[in-house]
């Protein structure tokens, strides 16, 4: 995934929740404008910050029983798992 993915990938999912860069700074125990620079393109995103914030999102999806809160990148990965879960069930 290049940068620029990486880049919209990340409003996507914020702006999906709802949230201002603050809280979303806020929920991956980042300041402020370290999280701006993301989104601004200022700094590489690290796939680690990426990848807790899709996991924000699965969370928030679940709480809220909202499939599409998870970012369109994770749905099918997401059905892969909940089929595998409850196939053992």
């Amino acid at each position: 995934m290049s940068d620029q993915d990486k880049m919209q990938e990340l409003i996507a999912i914020r702006t999906a929740l709802g949230f201002t860069q603050s809280r979303m700074a806020h929920e991956i125990d980042m300041n402020l404008r370290d999280y701006q620079a993301f989104e601004w393109g200022e700094a590489e995103i690290p796939d680690l910050y990426l990848r807790a914030i899709e996991r924000i999102a699965m969370l928030y999806a679940v709480r809220h029983g909202n499939p599409m809160l998870v970012p369109a990148s994770m749905r099918t990965e997401a059905l892969q798992f909940a089929r595998m879960v409850e196939a053992e069930d």
